[in-house]
This record gives C-alpha cells, sequence and structure tokens, in this order.
C-alpha cells in the first residue's frame, strides 16, 4: 500500500496539495506483533474547504487481488460490496479488507476525528480515495487522524488492532467491543413487540401475549415495547390498508408527550409494566432519537416544556439539539420518565440523522460526539447502560458512543422472504467485521414459525449477541426456541461476534460457487455454520477446517455436526469437505479441542452445547441442566444421559 497524493478540495473549486503524515505502531497484543499505521492530514488554506469534499489522500494498492468493502448504501445501513478491481469500491466505505496474491490480508478503517469523516471509495483499478468531510462550511483547516491500515496474515488480528490503534489516537474515550460490559439482562431471551403489533400495540394484548409465553412453557424474560406504544395524535381516526400507508403514516407522525397512548393504554404505561412484570417478563421501552419519525409535536406538552432543547430542521421537524447540555436535558426527562414507570432497559433507533439535522450547525465528530455523550450519560444514568443502539451504523456513531455495548448490525427482519435472508445474512456477518470490534452486535427480531425459522435460529446462536423473538399472537413455536436456550431462558452465547471464516471475507458468497462459513468461539470449543447464499440456489461445495475458527486452541478435535451427530476427527490443518445442495440445506459443526483423546460435546439438543457444560474432570462431565449429552473418547462418540 502506498500513499499517492494529498490534497483539499476548497469550497470555490480550487485544489490545494498537502502533505500527510504517519504514525506507526508495532501491537505486541496478537502472536503476529501486527504492525498498524495510522495516516493523518494536516492542511491549511486561505478559503473555506468544501464540506462535502474536503480534503482527499489517494491510495495506491497494485497488489490486491479481491476485497470486501463495509460501505453504508442508505442513511442508516451499512452491507458488503465485494469486488477484484479498487474502481468498483462504493463511496461512504466505513471499513475495507482486501486480500493480496500472496494470500495476505491488508485493512483500511477510516475514522470520524473532532470534526472531519472519513470514507473510502474507488479512483481506479488499483487506486481507491480516502474522503474527508466535516459538513460544516466554515472551516479553512484540515487537521485529523484519516485513518489506520495494517498488512497481516490474520485479518481479524488486523481488524482489531486497527480499531484499537484508532481509539487510542483519537482519545476520545470511546470503547473497543472487549472493554464495554454486557448487560446482564441480555443474557436471556427476549421479543419484541414490533412485528406482532405494530403501531397498534396496547396493553390487551401485550399481556395476552406474556400469557402465551407461560402456557406453552416458553421462558421469555424481557419483552420490547416497540413503534409505537406513546401519545402520537397524528394516529388518531386515522386507518391504513397496508404496511405501505402504515409507514407513510409513521414517517410524517410527532410525539405529543412522554406518556403512552391513553386509548391504548388505558391505565398508563406503569400499570402494563407492572402487569407485564406479574408475568415474570421485565420491560424495555423503544424510541427514536428523534421522539417520533416527524419529530416532536410543536403543540405538544414536550414542546411546551422543553422547547429550548430543540431545533427546527429544514423540513420543519422539531428534534432536540445536538449541544450536549440541551441534548441531555431532553434525554433525562424522557428516560426519568419511563424509569419511573418501570421500564429497565431502552432501545433507540434512528440514530444516523446527524446529517438531515445538524450539517451546517457544527462540524461532523463534535455534533456526533455531544449529541451521543448526552444519549448514553441519561441511559447511564437510568438504565445502567443496558441499551440497544439501532439504525445507527453510520461511523459517527460508531466511533462517538463511548460505553453503550450493543448495536443493532441489520436492517429489518423481513418474514418468509429467502432473498431477505440472503441479504440479512451478508449483512450481519460481514458487518461483525467492522462493527464487532466497537460492540456486541445484534442480529435482529425474527419469527419462530417462519418457513426459514431454524436458520434464523442458527444465526442468532451463533451471533455472540441478544436474541429475541417477535412471533405474532399465539403463534410462538416452543421447539424452535429451545435450542438456544436453558430451561431459565438464559441464552447459550458464544463468546464474541460471529464473524464471516477468512476465506469467505473478500469472496461474494451469492455467486463464488462455494459454502458460506460463519465462525465463533464458546469456551474452549469453535462453532462454525455453513450456508448455501447462491442467488441461483445451485449446489455449493467447501471445506470445513478446525483453523477457520480464529483463535481455536489445540492440535486435533473432534468435529461434531449437531443435526446429523456425524463426528469426524479432524487435525487444525486437516478439511472436511461438504455439499450444500440448495439454500435450504445447512450445517452446524462444534469442534472440540481433543485431550488424551477426550473431548465433550455437550447437550445434544442445544445448538452451541458447549455452553451447556459446568465443569470438565477426566472424562466426567458436569452440566448445567441435565440432559443427553456427548463426548468423544478415541474417536468415538458416545451419548450419554
Amino acid at each position: 500500500m502506498e500513499i499517492k497524493n494529498c490534497y483539499l478540495n476548497l469550497a470555490n473549486g480550487d485544489i490545494q496539495d498537502i502533505l500527510v503524515s504517519t504514525s506507526v505502531l508495532t501491537s505486541s497484543s496478537n502472536k503476529h506483533n501486527t504492525t498498524v499505521s495510522a495516516v493523518y492530514i494536516d492542511g491549511i488554506s486561505k478559503f473555506p474547504i468544501d464540506s462535502e469534499f474536503g480534503a482527499g489522500i489517494d491510495i495506491l494498492i497494485d497488489d490486491a487481488v479481491s476485497y470486501m468493502a463495509d460501505y453504508r448504501y442508505c442513511e442508516f445501513w451499512c452491507e458488503p460490496n465485494f469486488g477484484d478491481t479498487l474502481d468498483t469500491v462504493p463511496d461512504e466505505t466505513q471499513g475495507f479488507v482486501y486480500q493480496k496474491a500472496n494470500g495476505q490480508f491488508g485493512v483500511i478503517l477510516p475514522v470520524v476525528s473532532e470534526k472531519y469523516k472519513c470514507v473510502l471509495c474507488g479512483k481506479d483499478e488499483s487506486q481507491i480515495t480516502a474522503k474527508l468531510f466535516s459538513w460544516f462550511n466554515d472551516l479553512n483547516t484540515c487537521k485529523a487522524l484519516a485513518f489506520v491500515y495494517a498488512e497481516g496474515s490474520n485479518p481479524y488480528e488486523l481488524l482489531e488492532s486497527c480499531t484499537a490503534y484508532a481509539l487510542e489516537l483519537l482519545g476520545t474515550g470511546c470503547r473497543t467491543r472487549k472493554e464495554r460490559r454486557y448487560p446482564e439482562i441480555f443474557e436471556y431471551l427476549g421479543w419484541c413487540s414490533w412485528d406482532a403489533m405494530e403501531i397498534r400495540v396496547n396493553e390487551d394484548d401485550l399481556l395476552r401475549k406474556c400469557e402465551e409465553f407461560n402456557n406453552k412453557n416458553i421462558p421469555i424474560k424481557w419483552a420490547i415495547i416497540d413503534d409505537m406504544w406513546g401519545e402520537v395524535r397524528d394516529f388518531y381516526d386515522r386507518k391504513y390498508n397496508d404496511r405501505k400507508e402504515m409507514f407513510a403514516l409513521m414517517h410524517s407522525s410527532k410525539l405529543y408527550s412522554f406518556k403512552a397512548d391513553p386509548k391504548r393504554f388505558p391505565k398508563g404505561l406503569k400499570h402494563t409494566i407492572e402487569k407485564m412484570n406479574e408475568r415474570g417478563v421485565k420491560v424495555g421501552i423503544w424510541h427514536p432519537t428523534t421522539g417520533y419519525w416527524r419529530g416532536i409535536d410543536p403543540e405538544g406538552e414536550i414542546a411546551q416544556e422543553y422547547m429550548d432543547c430543540f431545533i427546527q430542521g429544514e423540513n420543519g421537524t422539531y428534534v432536540h439539539s445536538y449541544e450536549q447540555n440541551k441534548a441531555f436535558t431532553y434525554y433525562n426527562a424522557f428516560h426519568h420518565y419511563l424509569r419511573s414507570c418501570g421500564t429497565e432497559f431502552i432501545k433507540i433507533d434512528n440514530q444516523s440523522m446527524s446529517r438531515r439535522f445538524f450539517k451546517g450547525l457544527a462540524p461532523v465528530g463534535e455534533a456526533s460526539r455531544s449529541y451521543h455523550n448526552a444519549m448514553e450519560a441519561s441511559v447511564g444514568c437510568h438504565f445502567d447502560n443496558s441499551m440497544i443502539n439501532c439504525m445507527g451504523m453510520a461511523s459517527e456513531d460508531m466511533f462517538n458512543r463511548s460505553v453503550s455495548p450493543i448495536s443493532r448490525c441489520s436492517n429489518d427482519f423481513l418474514p418468509e422472504d429467502s432473498a431477505w435472508f440472503r441479504k440479512h445474512i451478508l449483512q450481519c456477518s460481514y458487518n461483525c467485521l467492522i462493527q464487532g470490534q466497537f460492540y456486541y452486535c445484534d442480529w435482529d427480531m425474527w419469527w419462530t414459525d417462519d418457513g426459514q425459522a431454524v436458520k434464523n435460529s442458527i444465526l442468532r446462536a451463533i451471533s455472540g449477541g441478544p436474541i429475541y423473538v417477535s412471533d405474532k399472537l399465539d403463534r410462538s413455536v416452543r421447539d424452535v426456541i429451545m435450542p438456544l436456550v436453558l430451561s431459565d431462558g438464559k441464552i447459550l452465547r458464544c463468546d464474541r461476534p460471529a464473524m464471516p471464516t477468512a476465506d469467505c471475507i473478500t469472496h461474494n458468497p451469492t455467486s463464488s460457487g462455494k459454502i458460506f462459513k460463519l465462525q465463533n468461539i464458546c469456551n474452549d470449543s469453535g462453532v462454525i455454520a455453513a450456508f448455501n447464499l447462491d442467488e441461483s440456489g445451485s449446489s455449493v461445495k467447501g471445506t470445513i477446517f478446525p483453523a477457520d475458527v480464529d483463535g481455536l486452541n489445540g492440535e486435533e478435535f473432534a468435529v461434531y455436526e449437531h443435526f446429523s451427530k456425524d463426528l469426524k476427527i479432524l487435525k487444525a490443518d486437516e478439511s472436511l469437505n461438504i455439499e450444500l445442495k440448495n439454500i435450504d440445506d445447512y450445517k452446524l459443526y462444534i469442534i472440540a479441542p481433543l485431550k488424551d483423546g477426550f473431548a465433550a460435546i455437550g447437550r445434544t439438543d442445544k445448538f452451541i452445547s458447549p455452553k451447556t457444560i459446568k465443569s470438565i474432570h477426566g472424562t466426567e462431565v458436569d452440566l448445567i441442566e441435565d440432559g443427553e449429552y456427548a463426548v468423544v473418547i478415541d474417536g468415538k462418540l458416545i451419548i450419554k444421559k
């Protein structure tokens, strides 16, 4: 990799060449002593710098043979793009992984500094451009950390080292995922009202759903009361015939007060939460940053008391100011009310809205950091940082949430849609390569009676994040849920976000003709889920290596397939050949290190079976809960009870 040119784009159309500088860190935190380099830009002009493309750094990578660009394809969401020449790298790329002809990998991580945001885009077949912009018109200097980069044999170590070094250099207090505390409540199974009830969510149906869980012995321990429980008077006497009309109504409506809608929650939000608690379900509340999709009702109770905290966008929408003290006053009032009603956690939506509302008011880094500091301070005060961030994949959000631990990694779940499933698994898996360096990742809600329910359940099992369903009334299927959890609803959760295996990272699994593999760790064992994502639905082939699981230690392994109960004994560099005949064919492997010929697989009825093991003493296994379990002794699978 080589930096070729660096320049300022001025608002008057002129271009001014400038210099860049680099700093280098050799990280000893991993076994490969990865060398990470940081690229700074330092330019000044007599004239204002263009707010949309203020500076550019052209980067030559003439030995890349394939790449994965994680780019923001819309205001809120990212997805992967694959290619073999750099001219196809899309604009708004926020994370970039390439592979060289010699098999080595490279990573470039653009950053968001105090005033500037950096993204990547293609320039020509062997060059990309790092673009910096502020969304602010009154700057004539561009002094910022632009990006960090590294090359080496292990892409996961490169990503981790680049993220840690970037955050160290920025010095904002933003943490890596490993430094964030995973909330206890999300160790248990949940449910969300959205797909079940949509904007007509109400107390009666919520209580009926809780009763259904109890009657079916489904151990749901928390629920999100989602869009839109609040007092939105634009809903009154408004009807809609389909989802298109419903969304039109939602996005033209404003939040009147912090209280629950008095028609659908006649005894108030606190009463509803108390009744749900009595049925064994803790409650979290959803709300967007903007109050509701069209902001705050200027005639409502919130506006009357807190109007000093709001600004009016170009489209007339009232939203909270980016200024930290004003934003905090708004969030603190909202969250104080929710907490007083018994709310135990929060899900905040619509987070990547900075450009839409704060462009021109302050530089992007400053505006985003101020409003996220306010949001996280309020969530910390009232909910002990128990929050799911949502619709917030923009890098100005990722780099400016200092403590909140969980963030959504895909757009909305769509039931009974195989094309959506393909897009969904790609989004979640590849977004986790970047987003998973900062956060535990939420792979979104799903249905247990969907035609793809088992595939969706495997994804959540291996995800390493929260698991929650959204079944409609009377439609939850216990048998689909129970392989994911213990009897008390505790999730058998992997140790980190699931990510594609190294041989899948820079190759498009919808057209490669090969299986797509996700890998993770649980305790000392590895997990690999294999899927057929071929866009034509054709058969695909591939190999499973124990070494596919990053960080899995050992010389010999028991490779156990959950559904068939097939067992193979493999060394780390030996492979198992598999074929997946169609898009509904899948495999789930537990890869357990053999020690003196022994390995414990765990409960055979659970997907992440090693998490069912409490302890191992020689060849004796102590389970967290009793049930049929498997061990491997001298190359043979033995089932015990």
